[in-house]
């Protein structure tokens, strides 16, 4: 089987994030999103893989290269104008239906526990053209909510209810496993799945399934969303594939390269990346996640907030419930708090 990587997007509910990096390469307990999406493809055998790019897109390309240190290839698709989500799939049609065979199609800001095998099995025994993976969430109203008959076909969907009082709803998680027949039905231009074809392909009466996965599931659409998926992975709620950091006590990881000072405090949970150094008497935690290649001054607390690459904290700096991204010099007589700091640095390549 063959995937597609959505990754063309400009992730303008991210900013200002990503004025400093595309959103494939925002990190999580600092793995780019993309990254850890191509190791949960392959890990389930889909290692011939596309993308699409746009904004930003030489930064994803020279990030992931062809594809091989991840353990698959990687096949680029460079628009000079967006296409939305089914039109970049129907440009990319000759590598995915190559096959003549099923394929799947993710976003590059999913971060998901699913079972692809077990999402595959079902959409065969259906015999289904389209399945779309589907979550449970408390306020269907960022999503939209997808209706199921009981044998799992998809017979209607509510385009962002404005109110909603009904519990608890399914919702588009975005996975999509197509058959090659969808790709003849998108019209050359703009299109896309979830506003256009999916809605069509139901009033048409088409096999299209919903598979429900009760695992972890978050799109990492804005900033708050960005905050949980950090926390999540910090208290062990959803496992990053290959994850370069070790857990050396309950909820403390640190890759091996890290330097931490004997007297600096690490309160869990808490994440330090690599070739960071902790000097003395600094406090790192709760909920804190530093990046690679940073450095925590003498006597500096970092609590409640991400630092991505290449950020030092001036000693005696204290900052809380602040994300810093890559290359920036932070130092302050007084405690930073509640702040987004963009630096103009560019993002490093490791």
């Amino acid at each position: 089987m063959r995937g597609m990587i959505l990754a063309a997007g400009e992730g303008t509910r991210l900013r200002p994030l990503t004025f400093a990096r595309p959103k494939a390469l925002v990190p999580v307990l600092t793995v780019p999103i993309m990254a850890n999406l191509v190791r949960w493809l392959r890990a389930f055998g889909v290692t011939e893989l596309a993308a699409n790019l746009w904004y930003r897109g030489a930064d994803i390309e020279r990030f992931f290269g062809d594809g091989s240190a991840f353990g698959v290839s990687l096949t680029y698709l460079h628009e000079d104008e967006p296409h939305g989500t089914a039109g970049a799939v129907k440009l990319m049609a000759d590598f995915l239906c190559a096959l003549d065979d099923t394929f799947v199609v993710v976003g590059c800001d999913e971060l998901i526990d699913l079972d692809l095998a077990a999402m595959l099995r079902f959409h065969r025994e259906r015999s289904a053209l389209v399945t779309i993976s589907l979550a449970l969430v408390d306020d269907p109203r960022e999503f939209g909510v997808v209706q199921l008959a009981d044998d799992g076909r998809i017979v209607g969907f509510i385009e962002k209810p404005r109110h909603w009082a009904q519990g608890h709803a399914l919702v588009n998680s975005g996975v999509y496993l197509l058959e090659p027949e969808v790709v003849r039905r998108i019209p050359d231009g703009f299109y896309d799945f979830g506003r256009q074809l999916f809605p069509a392909l139901v009033a048409e009466g088409a096999p299209i399934y919903g598979f429900v996965s009760d695992g972890y599931w978050n799109d990492i659409g804005h900033i708050g969303n960005y905050w949980g998926a950090n926390i999540a992975a910090l208290h062990k709620r959803v496992i990053l594939h290959e994850c370069p950091l070790r857990e050396v006590a309950p909820c403390v990881f640190i890759h091996p390269s890290a330097q931490v000072a004997d007297t600096a405090r690490l309160v869990p949970p808490c994440a330090i990346g690599a070739a960071t150094v902790v000097d003395e008497g600094a406090i790192v935690g709760g909920e804190t996640v530093v990046g690679d290649g940073c450095r925590i001054g003498r006597g500096a607390v970092v609590e409640r907030s991400i630092l991505w690459s290449h950020t030092s904290i001036a000693p005696g700096t204290h900052l809380a419930n602040c994300i810093v991204t890559d290359g920036c010099f932070i130092a302050s007589d007084e405690p930073l708090r509640h702040a987004v700091i963009v630096g103009q640095n560019p993002f490093h390549f490791s």
